[in-house]
């Protein structure tokens, strides 16, 4: 049986400074990071959201320094995710008319 806890370890100290994050395969998203169990009694960096990885292997994470932009991984450190920091695609345009009835289109 092939021995995993070389790769587990090298996994965990790729990750294991603070402010180190996750791409998942080149991807643009970047995600918060936690220790899981993986195989046995090893644990490995997984998504702090738990986004699932096709083929999931340690190495389909990619460290990196910039901030966290998944909402997921916001909301679960308890940090304002960007989407609510967008800015209305319209502003606040009342288009209502006096009795508060949205106009029908025909």
């Amino acid at each position: 049986m092939t021995d995993i806890a070389p790769l587990a370890a090298s996994s965990r100290a790729t990750f294991g400074d603070p402010g180190v994050h996750a791409v998942v395969r080149s991807g643009r998203t970047v995600h918060a990071v936690s220790l899981g169990q993986w195989v046995g009694d090893e644990e490995v960096p997984e998504l702090l959201c738990h986004t699932g990885v096709a083929g999931w292997s340690p190495a389909a994470l990619e460290p990196t320094r910039e901030a966290v932009t998944c909402a997921r991984c916001l909301r679960r450190t308890g940090r304002q995710s960007l989407a609510s920091q967008q800015l209305p695609l319209f502003g606040e345009v009342d288009i209502a008319d006096d009795d508060g009835k949205l106009p029908v289109s025909e």
